[in-house]
C-alpha cells in the first residue's frame, strides 16, 4: 500500500474512532434512567434558594433536596441515601440556576462521573409579603434600645425580631407562613421615605427577599407616659386592659394621670371601649393607640 493510501486509510480509521467514541459517550450517558423523580421539584425563594451578594441564585444549604430519587444505570438501581452523602447531588444543567424552569442534573457516586440523569424543576420567586405577627418587643426604651444622636434623631444598630411571623405570597399563588426564628433571611429596615427616626411612634419594615411589610414601634423616653400603659411598666398588655375595665365599672379608681393614659379613644371618659382597644393593641389587632 502506498504512503498516500496508507495516510488516507489511517485518517479514515481515526475519524471512525472519533465518531464512535462520541456516539459511545452519548449512549453511555443516556443509559442513566430516572426510575423515580425527587419528591420535591418546585423550589421557593427564601426557603430553598436566595440571591447572593453577586445577585446570583445560590441554594440554601448547599444543595437542593432530591430525597426520593431512584436512578438506574447498567442494570444497577440506586436510591438516594441521606446517610451516604454525597450519594447523589444536583447541579444546574446550564452552570447556573435561574427563576422559572430549569434542567437539573443528578449525579450519583455509584456511577461513573461522566454520566448523569436530568429532570425538570421550577424555581419560584416571592411576589409579596405581609406581617402576621409583629415582633414581641415593639416598645423600645431610650438608652437601652436606642439613644438620641446630636441631631435629635434615634440611633440604634439592631432590633430584636423575635416573635415575628410573615405571610409570603409566591408568583405561582403558593402562600407560606414563615417565622423569624425559623428563617434568618427575615430582616428589618427603616422607611425609605425618611432620613431619620424621631422619638415616639414610628413605622419600620420587615424585609424578606427584597420585599417589605410595615409594623409599628414606639421609641419611648424614660419619662414617657404611653397611651394604654396604665401600669407604667412600658408594656401594653391584657393587665392594662383589665385595670381599665375594672375602673370603668367602679371596681377600682385610677389616679387622674393614669386615667389620661387609659382614655385611648380620647373621648374624655374611661370605659370598656378603651379597655377593648388596649386589648386589641396588645394582641396585634390594631396598630396604634396614638
Amino acid at each position: 500500500m502506498s504512503n498516500k493510501k496508507t495516510r488516507r486509510f489511517l485518517s479514515f480509521v481515526l475519524s471512525a474512532v472519533m465518531i464512535f467514541s462520541c456516539l459511545g459517550v452519548t449512549a453511555f450517558a443516556a443509559d442513566v434512567t430516572v426510575v423515580k423523580k425527587p419528591a420535591k421539584t418546585v423550589f421557593y425563594q427564601g426557603v430553598d434558594w436566595s440571591y447572593n451578594k453577586s445577585n446570583v441564585i445560590s441554594v440554601i444549604g448547599g444543595s437542593f433536596d432530591i430525597s426520593g430519587t431512584v436512578l438506574s444505570y447498567n442494570s444497577k438501581e440506586v436510591s438516594y441515601a441521606v446517610d451516604k452523602w454525597p450519594n447523589m447531588y444536583s447541579k444546574a444543567d446550564g452552570g447556573s440556576w435561574k427563576v422559572g424552569k430549569n434542567t437539573m442534573r443528578i449525579y450519583c457516586d455509584d456511577f461513573p462521573s461522566s454520566v448523569y440523569a436530568t429532570i425538570q424543576v421550577n424555581l419560584i420567586a416571592v411576589e409579596s409579603i405581609k406581617v402576621l405577627s409583629a415582633p414581641s418587643k415593639t416598645i423600645l426604651m431610650q438608652d437601652k434600645d436606642w439613644v438620641l444622636s446630636g441631631l435629635g434623631d434615634v440611633e440604634f444598630t439592631s432590633l430584636d425580631l423575635s416573635g415575628t411571623k410573615i405571610e409570603v405570597k409566591y408568583t405561582d399563588g403558593t402562600v407560606k407562613h414563615i417565622s423569624y426564628s425559623d428563617n434568618k433571611l427575615i430582616g428589618w429596615a427603616v422607611p425609605q421615605e425618611v432620613d431619620f427616626l424621631a422619638p415616639g411612634e414610628a413605622t419600620l419594615y420587615v424585609t424578606f427577599c427584597g420585599k417589605r411589610a410595615p409594623f409599628k414601634v414606639i421609641f419611648a423616653k424614660k419619662d414617657d407616659r404611653l397611651p394604654g400603659d396604665v401600669t407604667r411598666d412600658f408594656k401594653i398588655n391584657s393587665h392594662d386592659a383589665l385595670l381599665v375595665l375594672q375602673h370603668s365599672v367602679g371596681m377600682i379608681n385610677l389616679e387622674a394621670a393614669r386615667q389620661t393614659q387609659a382614655d385611648v379613644d380620647k373621648n374624655g371618659a374611661v370605659n370598656s371601649s378603651d379597655a377593648l382597644m388596649i386589648l386589641q393593641y396588645s394582641v396585634g389587632q390594631i396598630d396604634s393607640l396614638y
